[in-house]
């Protein structure tokens, strides 16, 4: 795939433009940016054929003003679906190509979304999450690939993309597998892992980094809790895991039609990205799987799911305060689709799996990278000091629980 930006001219606004077209934009088409009556752009934002309305959560264009002064643009957003117009009532503008994002309160009523923004010279982002698309993944890949993990390319997507992770901690060690970007729009899990990795690199706030005495992992300084950990675990970082699917633009599905949620290991035979990312897992036999999400919408509740109760309960008095992204804990415990590969994990190896959904709703970037390090910290110290016990305790369970119909999963 290759950029092919389209755009559409703010009626009235002399070099005011609304563009689509280029790599994770959604839409893609030029037929859908339209100018309207009343010099309104519309803007239709599509779902791929094939995804449930459940996922009908990427809208991504950009706005360009090749002029000197600010100017107003009105826009109207046709969303793919009506039933979700109350996740809708939050979008983000990502000032000059993202680098500053700003929360916009918006409102939806039957499927559409009417909005008037103040353009300033320059190109900014309209999303309806902050932007992480390939080209970041690259460079956090880049940025921590040599310090203070190692890069392992893992598979060749159908497009040609790579799906690379960051390996670092102790060798031999228990395995922690951490994925994100599943579901093409689910952004907040690889901020979080930028935070955690900024963290541990020793990463000043201006971006630069400070290597004395970092040759080895236990030397790297940053929170105490993940040192330690670093010392009794082996991660595998993963930030991106369907990046065919977040160039195109989609919302759920990649292009080749697998949901990377709970089809990645069922069909994993039908996409070449989805077949390597599972056989290289399957082949780290993980202790603990993480698989990140995020919610869209005005939700108030960082959720944290996992079958094993014995985990749960040892994870809820750690977890770190979030009151003042106006947020709270919910733990819970159930059990997971059987598609998922942490459930594959599960049944054959006895991992341990965890999946998390984080909402944007109410925070910048870097208050999820700030919740990425403190969440990171809490979950590490906990899996840092899991006893061989406890993994076989769990897998006990785990059999017993497969003898029993009827129940329902995530």
């Amino acid at each position: 795939m290759t950029d092919k930006v389209h755009r559409a001219a703010v009626p009235g606004k002399a070099g005011v433009w609304v563009e689509t077209g280029f790599e994770n934009a959604n839409p893609q088409s030029a037929d859908d940016i339209r100018v309207r009556r009343k010099g309104v752009v519309e803007i239709r934002q599509r779902l791929e054929r094939g995804a449930s309305e459940d996922y009908a959560f990427h809208l991504h264009v950009a706005l360009a003003n090749e002029g000197r002064a600010a100017a107003a643009a009105r826009l109207r957003i046709r969303w793919a679906t009506r039933r979700h117009d109350g996740c809708y009532d939050h979008m983000y503008i990502g000032y000059d190509d993202g680098r500053e994002w700003r929360m916009l309160a918006t409102r939806a009523a039957r499927g559409v979304t009417d909005l008037e923004l103040v353009v300033p010279p320059g190109r900014h982002l309209l999303c309806l999450h902050p932007k992480f698309d390939y080209g970041d993944c690259l460079e956090m890949l880049d940025r921590y690939g040599t310090h203070p993990a190692g890069r392992i390319d893992v598979a060749m997507t159908p497009e040609g993309r790579v799906v690379s992770c960051l390996r670092l901690g102790k060798r031999g060690a228990p395995r922690l597998v951490i994925t994100t970007r599943a579901h093409p729009y689910e952004t907040a899990g690889a901020f979080c892992m930028s935070g955690w990795m900024e963290s541990i690199a020793g990463a000043r706030p201006d971006g630069e980094e400070h290597h004395e005495g970092h040759e080895e992992h236990e030397t790297i300084l940053g929170p105490s809790a993940s040192r330690a950990a670093l010392d009794r675990l082996e991660i595998f970082l993963f930030p991106m895991i369907n990046p065919d699917a977040v160039a195109a633009g989609n919302c759920c599905l990649a292009p080749t039609g697998v949901n990377f949620g709970r089809e990645l290991f069922p069909r994993r035979g039908e996409d070449a990205g989805a077949r390597g990312l599972a056989d290289f897992i399957l082949g780290l036999e993980p202790s603990f799987y993480l698989d990140m999400h995020n919610y869209t919408g005005p939700h108030l509740v960082d959720d944290f799911r996992t079958p094993d109760a014995a985990l749960a309960e040892a994870v809820r008095p750690v977890l770190p305060d979030r009151s003042r992204d106006q947020k709270t804990w919910k733990v819970t415990v159930t059990p997971f689709h059987e598609g998922y590969l942490s459930e594959v994990c599960r049944r054959r190896f006895g991992t341990v799996p965890i999946l998390t959904e984080f909402p944007w709703y109410l925070r910048r970037p870097e208050d999820m990278r700030e919740h990425g390090r403190l969440f990171f910290d809490a979950l590490l110290s906990v899996l840092a000091g899991w006893r061989e016990g406890n993994r076989r305790q769990t897998q006990m369970d785990a059999e017993k629980r497969d003898t029993t119909k009827g129940t329902k999963s995530i």
